[in-house]
């Protein structure tokens, strides 16, 4: 047997891949072990450049940096390599190399001995997927946790809450220094972390309350590894966003839900406190009608007595404007409890207007008031008693009066939309303090001094609005003035003065 022989026999019985290379990298022998894995005849590729080949292109310029390293330090090397085959597999190879050298030292060849682990690289990949799913997992499960204990107190408001949650979950993802989150709800914009609007690597999922669609929350990633590999979502957390953005549409209805409940239990307790509030009124008032009655009688009968001395004259006037006032007083305690019965017709609210403003334009330009009418043509009739409503739009004026003590400007509106007419007072005075608009219906509240207000104009006002089937709604601000809304429903108004059309 010669040398080439020998040579061709030692290598078919290795137990691994066996392929030779010489300085440059070149093929020049391979064993049949190597063309069942390759999927190459080794007569065909002798003398091809085996990282062109064989290796996969990412990794070819590193490759041929490490054999280039092994060459000149002429030993035995260990080296993780992968093989791409004809067919376009790739394998994944432990190599052994040896450069060999003759009797006057110069290299011969480099001797490749490898060993097939694809099935062990594969089994880690898997193992190392599911270790990343399950890592995943445990932080969805955390995220959630965590969400459930902030909204475990559902007294915040509902920005504060979100905040907190958006807070939480950066760090539930992969790389959380490098992952920002946005939620856009209603138009309204929240983020947290290093959102980039413009990243290439975006995860987005609707935000669905009830069935409505509502906004979107997004996650951004920006960033790279130390092999400069940008960073990529991986697919549990594209999972994991969507389940968030089930978590929030949850929180988000359950907290609207909270807060119309309660809502609705401050519009019962106050409705009813109004009603007991209501009722006391009236008793106190029909109890102190009929001696104010004979106060008021008596007074105006001693006034006419001849020959009364100038300081009881002066007394007496003051008692009948007293008992005047008290008598004021007193109707309003009695429209405040709806003990004055609407005497309703169809009216024109333009007219009541300026039936209303003739009694008070003297005391609007003695407190040097502009006021401004806006009121629409062709506007419909509304169902209503005119005199109750001539007092909604007084106190509403003289309150607004009273709230530019170095005057200003008072504005009238009317308008019709659909079937509804509105009403709307503003005025460029003071304003108010949100805690005290929460407080301006109450009844025998006021922020005049004691012997300036009663305290119930509004809270007459409220009553006559509601008991016509109206809302009034008010915006103010201090410093910017305050604005009255009322809106009367006007649909209806003939039937409810003719119910004979119904039957046509």
């Amino acid at each position: 047997m010669n040398l080439s022989e020998y040579y061709n026999t030692v290598m078919e019985l290795s137990h691994g891949i066996v392929v030779t290379l010489d300085e440059g990298g070149r093929i020049i022998h391979g064993n049949s072990r190597f063309e069942a894995l390759s999927g190459y005849e080794i007569g065909s590729i002798a003398g091809r450049d085996w990282f062109e080949l064989c290796v996969d292109a990412k990794r070819v310029d590193m490759s041929r940096e490490t054999f280039a390293g092994i060459v000149e330090a002429g030993t035995l090397a260990f080296m993780k390599g992968s093989l791409m085959a004809r067919d376009g597999r790739k394998v994944y190879i432990d190599w052994n190399m040896k450069p060999l050298f003759d009797s006057h030292h110069s290299l011969v060849s480099v001797l490749c001995v490898g060993q097939d682990v694809t099935a062990h690289v594969l089994r880690q990949h898997e193992l190392l997927h599911e270790h990343g799913r399950l890592v995943a997992l445990n932080k969805e499960l955390s995220c959630l946790h965590a969400m459930n204990r902030i909204v475990s107190n559902m007294d915040s408001e509902l920005p504060d809450i979100l905040r907190e949650i958006l807070a939480i979950i950066p760090p539930s993802f992969q790389h959380p220094e490098s992952t920002g989150v946005r939620l856009l709800l209603d138009g309204e914009v929240l983020i947290s972390g290093k959102f980039a609007p413009d990243a290439s690597c975006r995860l987005e999922q609707e935000v669905v309350v009830q069935r409505v669609k509502r906004g979107h929350l997004s996650v951004s990633l920006s960033g790279s590894a130390e092999d400069g590999t940008a960073y990529a979502f991986l697919p549990t957390e594209s999972e994991l966003l969507g389940a968030l953005a089930k978590h929030v549409g949850w929180i988000i209805a359950k907290r609207e839900a909270l807060s119309t409940k309660r809502n609705l239990e401050r519009q019962l307790q106050h409705a009813d406190r109004l009603a007991k509030i209501g009722q006391f009124a009236a008793g106190v008032a029909h109890e102190l009608n009929e001696p104010l009655a004979n106060i008021l009688g008596f007074a105006q009968l001693a006034e006419q007595t001849p020959g009364l001395p100038a300081q009881a004259m002066k007394d007496l006037d003051s008692i009948i404007k007293a008992a005047l006032h008290s008598r004021e007083v007193i109707k309003k305690l009695m429209i405040f409890g709806r003990q004055v019965p609407l005497r309703k017709t169809l009216i024109d609210l333009n007219q009541v207007i300026r039936d209303s403003l003739y009694f008070i334009e003297m005391s609007a330009s003695r407190g040097k008031v502009e006021v401004r009418m806006n009121l629409a043509e062709g506007l419909p009739t509304i169902m209503a008693d005119p005199q109750h409503l001539k007092q909604v739009i007084v106190n509403l004026v003289v309150n607004g009066i009273h709230a530019m003590p170095g005057g200003g400007v008072l504005t009238i509106e009317t308008l019709s939309f659909k079937d509804d007419v509105y009403l709307l007072v503003s005025d460029s005075g003071v304003g108010m303090t949100p805690e005290v608009m929460r407080q301006i219906f109450n009844p025998f509240f006021t922020t005049k001094d004691v012997d300036q207000g009663t305290g119930l104009g509004l809270a007459v006002v409220h009553g006559i609005v509601h008991a016509h089937g109206g809302v009034i709604e008010v915006e103010s601000e201090p410093g910017r003035g305050t604005r009255f809304e009322i809106t009367f429903p006007c649909g209806g108004s003939v039937r409810e003065m003719n119910p004979a059309i119904d039957d046509k």
